[in-house]
């Protein structure tokens, strides 16, 4: 007895899944889609979306983090730089 292998669907890239929503909303907007088709377009639609909402949240997440730790360290050396000004 063999083994079905299966594949876990790869995660579009924010740009890859960018692209396909603009492909599937030029098809919509055609209006010659398919009634079938388009219920099946709509629901890949809204999980690129969700792709697409995840990737920003990330990237928001990290944009934050960085921004944070620069402002910490400016306030740092603020800190140091005054800390020289008060010793002399």
């Amino acid at each position: 007895m063999t083994e079905k292998k299966t594949k876990k669907a790869k995660t579009p890239s924010y740009s890859e899944a960018t692209s396909e929503l603009d492909d599937i909303l030029r098809e919509i907007e055609s209006g010659t889609i398919d009634l079938d088709v388009l219920s099946d377009k709509v629901e890949r639609a809204a999980g690129l979306l969700a792709v697409c909402r995840e990737k920003l949240a990330a990237t928001e997440t990290k944009v934050k983090k960085v921004v944070d730790d620069m402002a910490a360290a400016m306030d740092g050396e603020d800190a140091a730089g005054e800390a020289e000004g008060d010793a002399q």
